[in-house]
């Protein structure tokens, strides 16, 4: 078992264990880490047996910190720097916070929109879970160029769906009102939706090929296609929490404001403030809501998997 694997076993118990982690690793001073000083705090918790589990040591706790930031469990790759937890709560909540606002030109939204998919869909597509098979030459093999294919070809379809609404409301010019508040939490609604798909368009394969299932000591039973249905499931769910929620706030909060008339009714700069903001706040709950490492009941999976042992089986839902 990978050791970020081993970490969320012992200290992902509960929802407050891994809101906290969650919270450390999310620390934008992490993001660039340099491959060696990686290599270097994997060795050291390698080495460390016992202590590994104590975070009272600064050491220990930083090595940790480094290895669930940058380092991709299943894969066993090392995570981009832009791709990493703290790039990603700086770089999303501003893309999403652009991308939600209405544009008088359909191609400026369209445009927003796209950029926002591609890096939440390059986010999804790098903390994958390995789906790699091996051949009878000894090798691996991930995914092919076919099953590349649903990602690419899928943000611009949700690019395109995503700036419609935002255009439409926009050319209605009824601000204030009872009807364009409704058509805003709809259109956030509908972002929410378009980012859960996100993570099931970028991730499919996960879902027809199977993730690992491993045992309670870490060793890997087999590949599950209902684990990895799973996986997708929890963290499309999760994807949607995060930008559905603040952009909901966000919304009903400047709605009441202008209704008091407190800022100027295009109070667009407010908009963009509060939906980065909650953004902020909401990503380490959503990433702490569903645990990383997820136990499946026995009777959910596929009968060659359940006769093979009689152990727990545990999957790694991805991020």
């Amino acid at each position: 078992m990978d050791l970020n694997l081993q970490f969320w076993r012992n200290e992902g118990q509960t929802f407050s264990q891994r809101l906290r982690h969650w919270i450390e690793i999310l620390d934008p001073l992490v993001v660039f880490v340099r491959e060696a000083d990686i290599n270097t705090s994997r060795d050291l918790l390698r080495n460390s047996g016992e202590n590994a589990t104590s975070l009272q040591d600064k050491k220990i706790k930083d090595a940790w910190k480094i290895s669930l930031t940058c380092v991709n469990p299943s894969t066993g790759d090392t995570i981009p720097f832009f791709f990493r937890g703290g790039a990603f709560v700086c770089i999303a909540a501003s893309l999403v916070a652009v991308a939600s606002l209405p544009y008088k030109r359909f191609w400026s939204s369209f445009s927003r929109q796209f950029v926002f998919h591609a890096y939440v869909g390059g986010f999804s597509l790098v903390n994958r879970n390995s789906v790699k098979r091996q051949l009878e030459n000894g090798e691996g093999k991930e995914f092919s160029w076919k099953q590349a294919l649903l990602p690419v070809g899928s943000i611009p379809g949700l690019a395109l769906i995503g700036a419609l609404p935002n255009y439409i409301i926009e050319r209605k010019k009824s601000l204030n009102t009872p009807a364009h508040f409704f058509s805003k939490v709809m259109a956030s609604g509908l972002m929410a939706t378009l980012c859960a798909f996100n993570v099931f368009a970028m991730r499919n394969f996960e879902r027809e090929k199977g993730i690992k299932v491993m045992d309670s000591t870490g060793e890997v039973i087999g590949m599950s296609r209902v684990a990895g249905k799973k996986a997708l499931r929890e963290t499309a769910l999760s994807r949607g929490m995060l930008f559905g929620v603040p952009m909901i706030i966000s919304e009903t909060t400047v709605y009441l404001i202008n209704r008091r008339r407190v800022f100027p009714q295009r109070s667009v700069l407010l908009r963009v403030i509060l939906t980065y903001f909650f953004c902020w706040l909401i990503l380490p709950v959503s990433l702490s809501w569903i645990p990383q490492l997820r136990e499946i009941k026995r009777h959910e999976l596929e009968p060659d998997l359940v006769s093979s042992t009689k152990e727990t089986f545990f999957y790694y839902r991805g991020v």
